[in-house]
């Protein structure tokens, strides 16, 4: 029941552990990814309350009306997340509740991703980005909090700061963290479209006009290191030293974003945005560790009637390109939920990571060793209920889905690489003994069973003696440890002879597992 999980989840008795017991607590369980559901004023000026309900007595805790299929009665249904805030919510509200935990694991050697999911319209772009001042979003205020909790912790620790930015557009990979100087200038002229940003999709050149000029956006390659990490290869990574850098990155990066506007949308994201913030921390006579904070803003999925894309006559600037683009976000979507799907499913089956480059980049955020967040935004009106059950049921999959957490060690100096090598030396030189005793006592175990064999009808048994008498030699072999050598024989018998018989190869192993149990 939703009202008992949530009880049970507000009883839970606060604690707090030393740093060092945290990290190792951390580093030992499992981690759920942890779900927060926002709801934005309605753009029409309707009651949010008629559609969508967050239930301020049990956090988490919604309400989702819609209409049935056929339009008549309303079907309520209840879902149970970490968190919901309604549409009164503040940005600050939004970071604390879902960023700023991300921003503590990344201190503390993990990595952290936190991505926002939702319809076009929902706000997904001004919950991670945002505008100025108290609008700022979930990316610059992590950037102020991470700067602000390094220089708290510097007289323990150094530490190191990168960003890098890129966007998926077109099933493209561009990097939006390149200096402009390194930019085609093509890229920088204002969009022709109503209320664009510069960079706007109209500006870029036909696909067959960017292949016949060579220019166009770039794509980058997608590879894998040996430790089965994923990267982008020539993705720029910018040192950065205090938040005022990181967000001239973002300004840049941010002014070459595909953007357009649509009838469901003034400033239409065209593509996915990933905003990565790697944390290098060094503690003197102890190894260095680092962390990583992914930062996805999805783009939208949208209905192509809705949106106008397609539709020449919908008013929509290059509506045949606003159409492709939205089936490529829509398939990149897709393919999303089917990758959580399968994670949620838990078996360890087949998940489709290399379907797209989307599922593909948030491969170890999704299922892997990251400390993962999800922020779905609900557009709470009646003409969008649907998409916002769509969502809601996407974030109610997400919850189930478990990560491996585990602190990133740095090995970077010389003494520290010596250590792990002579730990490794010790490891190996350990086992090659252990193999060499167990290859010596079954090489003894192989030499009795051979000569207890038989080499003939009549061998080498002892004169008088019962063909089946000594099938009992050999369970007092294995009993007394295996016998060795040649002289087959125990004790009882008096060591004559060579074999005595030794019977069957099933009769030996039965004989050997009686002895074991006894």
């Amino acid at each position: 029941n939703a009202l008992e999980c949530s009880e049970r989840k507000r009883a839970r008795p606060p604690f707090e552990l030393c740093e060092v017991c945290r990290r190792a607590e951390m580093s030992a369980e499992n981690a759920r990814v942890r779900v927060l559901v926002r709801a934005r004023p309605p753009a029409d000026g309707s009651d949010p309350a008629q559609t969508l309900k967050v239930d301020a007595d049990h956090p988490g805790l919604v309400n989702m009306r819609t209409p049935s299929a056929d339009g008549g009665e309303i079907i309520e249904r209840e879902f149970l997340f970490d968190d919901a805030l309604n549409v009164e919510a503040s940005q600050k509200d939004v970071f604390e509740k879902s960023c700023k935990p991300q921003v503590d694991h990344v201190l503390d050697g993990f990595n952290a991703c936190l991505f926002a999911y939702g319809q076009t319209g929902a706000g997904k772009t001004y919950t991670v980005f945002g505008g100025e001042g108290e609008s700022r979003g979930l990316v610059p205020r992590a950037v102020e909090y991470l700067f602000s909790s390094m220089e708290k912790r510097s007289q323990q620790k150094k530490f190191s700061c990168f960003v890098s930015f890129l966007e998926i557009y077109l099933d493209k990979l561009r990097d939006l963290a390149k200096p402009s100087a390194d930019v085609d200038p093509a890229e920088n002229k204002p969009g022709s479209g109503k209320s664009s940003r510069p960079g706007t999709a109209t500006s870029r050149k036909s696909e067959k006009e960017a292949a016949t000029s060579g220019a166009g956006p770039e794509d980058l390659e997608i590879r894998e290191n040996n430790e089965g990490k994923v990267y982008v290869q020539d993705l720029t990574s910018v040192p950065v030293s205090s938040a005022a850098q990181v967000n001239e990155v973002l300004k840049a990066g941010l002014a070459r974003r595909q953007t357009y506007q649509t009838l469901m949308n003034e400033q239409s994201s065209r593509s996915h945005t990933i905003v990565t913030l790697t944390v290098v921390a060094e503690t003197p006579g102890q190894q260095a560790v680092t962390g990583k904070l992914n930062l996805v803003d999805l783009a939208g999925c949208e209905r192509l009637k809705r949106s106008g894309a397609g539709d020449a006559e919908s008013g929509v600037g290059d509506a045949q390109l606003r159409a492709k683009e939205a089936v490529l976000i829509n398939k990149s979507l897709s393919i999303l939920g089917t990758v959580v799907m399968a994670l949620s499913k838990g078996d360890g089956g087949y998940v489709p990571y290399r379907d797209s480059k989307l599922t593909r980049l948030l491969q170890d955020s999704l299922g892997g060793s990251s400390y993962s967040a999800l922020v779905a935004s609900i557009h709470p009106r009646a003409v969008d209920a649907e998409e916002s059950l769509n969502t809601l049921q996407f974030a109610n999959r997400c919850k189930t889905v478990m990560t491996q957490p585990h602190v990133n060690y740095l090995d970077a100096d010389a003494e520290s690489q010596a250590r792990v090598i002579e730990k490794l030396m010790k490891e190996i030189a350990g086992l090659k003994d252990e193999l060499t005793v167990q290859n010596d006592f079954y090489q003894e175990k192989l030499k009795g069973m051979q000569g207890e064999e038989p080499s003939g009808p009549s061998s080498s048994l002892p004169p008088g003696a019962a063909p089946s008498a000594p099938s009992s030699s050999p369970a007092a072999a294995f009993a007394s440890g295996g016998g060795g050598g040649g002289g087959g024989g125990g004790p009882e018998e008096g060591g004559e002879g060579e074999g005595k018989g030794a019977g069957s190869r099933g009769t030996s192993r039965s004989s050997r597992r009686v002895a074991t149990g006894e």
